[in-house]
């Protein structure tokens, strides 16, 4: 049997804007692109705990998780490497950021910035869900999320 990845992504809103970073020219999958915070779960590493994980590592933000908004599959640089993704909704809580190597730049903009940016097209359908879904819930809201490692 083939090895599935569990990639994830954590969209980030702060005072109505969204973190977004630019990825390294050294990186091998898209590098200069725009993007969120992505990342990897690792071995038996729970979900949520994994996304607020990379959210620390890539930018020593502290956030939490308001709801997953998006899920999916993709191959990630070719067929060797097959991705199940989940894509959380977060919201900053505190800190600056400092950009990971990761990166080589970072800034906050608007919604209607991101979904007009080429480099965010693989992410435009979790911020529209995003967009719809603060049309229908509290500003403090944040669901309940299974915290269960087997």
């Amino acid at each position: 049997m083939k090895e599935v990845y569990v990639g994830m992504a954590a969209i980030v809103e702060k005072d109505e804007k969204f973190l977004i970073l630019k990825r390294s020219p050294e990186r091998d999958f898209a590098p200069n692109a725009w993007e969120v915070i992505t990342g990897r779960l690792e071995a038996e590493e729970n979900p949520v705990k994994g996304i607020l994980r990379e959210i620390t590592e890539e930018t020593e933000l502290e956030a939490k998780v308001i709801m997953p908004v998006d899920t999916g599959f993709f191959y990630r640089g070719g067929k060797e490497f097959p991705m199940v993704f989940i894509s959380y909704y977060c919201k900053y809580i505190s800190g600056e950021v400092k950009t990971s190597w990761e990166h080589t730049q970072h800034k906050w903009v608007t919604m209607e910035e991101v979904l007009e940016t080429e480099d965010l097209i693989h992410f435009h359908t979790m911020f529209r869900n995003i967009k719809k879904i603060k049309e229908y819930i509290p500003e403090d809201f944040s669901l309940e999320i299974s915290n269960i490692n087997v």
